[in-house]
């Protein structure tokens, strides 16, 4: 029987809400038996390194997931290091689920941006694209798009959540409770 697994790759630095509903949307409308969370090592679309170490994100996505059924995070980037590119991580993928189908969910704006990616023709030989509007727009057009993924808006980012946390303003209710306090417990993102 074929398993359907759903992939969210980012730098979840930190994991908020925003990532998490994207998740179980996705989850449900593509009817997964699997979705996994996958943190990057270091994205190449991003200039700088990530804030946390990828230990510290890999255990905020966990705490955020706990006792979540269907999703789970993955280490897999962070064992492999580097540059995270998507096409190494499907390959990786594949043999560990054979006849594994692969849904790959995106936000729109980096949909927009998918032709720039490493092997992106590769990509779409082994997954399925999904996305979810991010921003304003009414709807998504592509052709490469295998499903569109209804959720509600919410302008949250982790870049907001790093500012507000240097700051010393709250992110109660923009992340789970344990991320909160992991956070503040590990003394992640006073810096801006």
């Amino acid at each position: 029987m074929t398993q359907r697994i759903g992939i969210l790759g980012g730098t979840f630095d930190p994991v908020h809400v925003g990532h998490l509903v994207l998740a179980a949307c996705a989850r449900d409308q593509l009817q997964t038996d699997r979705f996994l969370l996958i943190p990057n090592a270091h994205s190449p679309l991003k200039a700088a390194a990530p804030v946390a170490e990828f230990a510290d994100r890999l255990h905020m996505l966990r705490l955020a997931i706990a006792g979540t059924d269907g999703l789970e995070a993955s280490d897999l980037e962070g064992q492999r290091g580097g540059t995270s590119y998507t096409i190494d991580t499907l390959r990786a993928l594949s043999p560990q689920n054979p006849g594994g189908e692969f849904f790959l969910v995106l936000g729109s704006d980096a949909l927009a941006e998918f032709s720039t990616w490493k092997d992106h023709e590769g990509v779409l030989a082994l997954a399925q694209l999904a996305a979810a509007r991010r921003g304003a727009e009414a709807s998504i057009t592509d052709s490469r798009l295998g499903q569109s993924i209804q959720m509600p808006r919410l302008d949250v980012s982790s870049t907001l959540l790093r500012q507000r946390v240097a700051a010393g303003e709250t992110i109660d209710f923009l992340t789970p409770p344990p991320v909160a306090a992991f956070i503040r417990a590990r003394g992640l993102y006073l810096r801006p």
